[in-house]
């Protein structure tokens, strides 16, 4: 999905599609291309003409290239999010976050993250104590250290099925001196379940599979706050978790994107 935010433009009516990969995995990666365009072909998508375009790279020119874009920004009301290259001035009262992108999502500089701290930090001014918190697609760890600093006496859970993620989290967690979360390579199946609150900034249909599965891992009367919701699916997303059992507390808008805080049923249904 491309948005406003997008950084390499196309022309309209075209895709552009990056992807790296090792050399000896060149082969592969092109005929899964070939066959994906195939299939487009079959069932009437104008995909043609097609481009390819290939050329050596290190694995580190990507992480590299961020930092022509990323520099200390503020998210939310509280907090600054910097990189080690540009070691922006906390204003008073300010969180910061220490955070160099490179491995996994969540800089603070898309639209998804910042509705989920924005939407946190509107849940701390009502509710100040929280015993357990979940970062689910945790990514970066952006949200468990956002949630750690809100709610410095809770225990944290970060997860993510890529192994990857989990080590940037934990590489993050530590740079932010955050002891009170820790890490799991899995799925939501691999938590424990009882949390007051669950951070969920996934994929809307990745979303709307795990309603089920997050209202079992939610506390009676806990809190859930989604994200990378496009405008047009809250509404099918909303239909979805009602049924789980979650009630609508409050939406936040950003651009294309929305943010969603549920509440739990304290009455099992």
């Amino acid at each position: 999905m491309r948005d406003s935010g997008t950084l390499r433009a196309t022309a309209a009516g075209r895709t552009a599609v990056i992807a790296m990969c090792r050399p000896e995995d060149r082969e592969s990666l092109l005929a899964a291309a070939h066959a994906t365009l195939a299939t487009a072909r079959a069932n009437g998508l104008a995909v043609d003409p097609v481009i390819v375009r290939e050329r050596a790279a290190h694995e580190s020119e990507w992480r590299d290239v961020w930092k022509q874009f990323f520099r200390a920004t503020r998210i939310g009301r509280r907090f600054l999010v910097r990189p080690s290259w540009d070691p922006g001035r906390p204003g008073r009262g300010e969180f910061v976050i220490e955070l160099d992108p490179g491995r996994a999502f969540g800089t603070g500089a898309h639209p998804s993250t910042r509705l989920v701290v924005g939407l946190a930090e509107n849940l701390r001014d009502e509710c100040p104590r929280l015993d357990r918190f979940l970062d689910l697609g945790c990514g970066s760890g952006i949200l468990a250290i956002a949630a750690a600093a809100l709610w410095p006496k809770a225990r944290g859970l970060a997860v993510d099925n890529d192994a990857e993620a989990t080590a940037c989290s934990e590489e993050n967690l530590a740079r932010n001196h955050v002891r009170t979360v820790r890490t799991v390579t899995g799925t939501v199946a691999d938590a424990d379940g009882g949390f007051d609150l669950v951070m969920a900034n996934i994929q809307t249909d990745v979303l709307g599979a795990l309603a089920e599965a997050l209202a079992g891992k939610t506390a009676p009367g806990g809190h859930v706050l989604l994200s990378g919701i496009l405008l047009d699916q809250v509404d099918d997303l909303l239909a979805v978790y009602a049924t789980a059992g979650f009630t609508l507390v409050h939406r936040q808008d950003e651009g294309e994107w929305a943010g969603l805080h549920l509440r739990k049923s304290l009455v099992p249904r």
